[in-house]
């Protein structure tokens, strides 16, 4: 099956690894051709733009940063809409608007072109160890079609019903982790500037109710001092964003997400959307001077 991959950068560049090491036809597109070099050198070929995409495969992914990133991939000069074949598959993998994706979906259906979203969770680290979870939403019979290329990136599939539930179901997933990460650095913050050690902290909480999957990761970046992107603190607000728009589309009251997102906003401001998701503590400890670090 010859497969086009646009974004190959931290989630889609390792991705699109695994497909050649599948044994995929794979052909490439990113605004930073530089990004895409390490996939050049194995195998894949580049296209100059997503049209180029759309016209070399029959099947088409992409992984990017914001829902306009998706629209503009779509239906800008060049876009896969002017190189969309019948019977073609377009699956979007970024976390998206379930509106934008539906959107989408009902126009590329003209074309006879089917799109499904499938946005996936584990971080850079599962993309990179190919142990991604992959949750779908789509027709039955396209997803089927992609069983061998979901296989390739990741180690499940969730399906989760018509196109847009996809992205539904990973921002409630999102936001759940991301608020998790605002309320764990303020309650940290809050410990060491009271005077416990934040070794003793994070091993009450690991060892009890609060323990989650961001706060094992804390003693590996935050103790550590280290923020280099890998789920950048931009996107992150990003995805409580568009949960919090979810939630004012379908009238349910989010306050708790709407404050993260703030503080989200807030850290975004003072210079910090390109670092780590865990930065958000830093705001914190620049407020109050007090750093949450442990050498243990």
């Amino acid at each position: 099956m010859k497969v086009g991959f646009i974004g190959t950068g931290r989630m889609g560049g390792p991705m699109s690894r695994h497909l050649i090491e599948a044994g995929f036809e794979l052909v490439v597109n990113d605004l930073n051709k530089e990004a895409a070099e390490p996939l050049l050198r194995k195998g894949a070929r580049w296209a100059d733009h997503p049209k180029q995409v759309a016209e070399a495969s029959e099947v088409v992914l992409s992984s990017l940063p914001s829902p306009a990133a998706v629209k503009d991939v779509v239906y800008g000069n060049d876009g896969l809409m002017a190189g969309w074949k019948k019977g073609d598959i377009y699956v979007d993998m970024s976390t998206n608007s379930p509106a934008t994706i539906r959107q989408i979906a009902s126009d590329a259906s003209a074309r006879e072109v089917t799109v499904l979203d499938a946005p996936v969770t584990g971080g850079a680290e599962g993309a990179e160890a190919g142990t991604l979870v992959i949750i779908v939403g789509g027709e039955p019979g396209a997803v089927q079609r992609m069983e061998g290329i979901f296989q390739a990136m990741g180690k499940k599939t969730i399906y989760a019903g018509e196109v847009g539930t996809g992205s539904l179901a990973k921002l409630v997933n999102n936001v759940i982790s991301l608020t998790a990460n605002v309320i764990m650095a303020e309650a940290f913050v809050v410990g060491v500037k009271a005077g416990v050690d934040p070794q003793t902290l994070w091993e009450v909480a690991s060892s009890g109710t609060a323990n989650n999957w961001d706060l094992e990761r804390l003693p590996r970046f935050t103790f550590k001092g280290n923020f280099d992107p890998g789920f950048r603190l931009s996107l992150a607000s990003k995805d409580v964003g568009l949960a919090v728009q979810l939630g004012r589309e379908y009238g349910v009251p989010m306050p708790v997400a709407a404050a993260a997102e703030q503080s989200f906003l807030a850290a975004q401001a003072t210079g910090l959307g390109d670092r780590s998701v865990y930065s958000i503590i830093q705001h914190l400890e620049q407020l109050v001077g007090v750093e949450v670090r442990s050498r243990a």
